[in-house]
């Protein structure tokens, strides 16, 4: 994934960064500590399946 290169969006309070990659956008905000919100948007479900076996606790994953 590649990151946009524009300046972090302060929204709603954390400077969120938008990564790219063929089929893909994403946001990482952080939350504090080492907390981040991170959302996905794909062009098709099945490209977000590499990311379920990253280990990460999904509050929701549909890929």
């Amino acid at each position: 994934m590649h990151r946009v290169p524009l300046r972090a969006w302060l929204w709603p309070l954390s400077p969120t960064s938008f990564y790219f990659a063929p089929g893909l956008v994403a946001y990482v905000s952080p939350w504090g500590g080492e907390e981040r919100d991170v959302g996905v948007g794909t062009t098709h479900r099945g490209v977000l399946r590499p990311l379920g076996d990253l280990g990460i606790d999904w509050r929701r994953f549909d890929g």
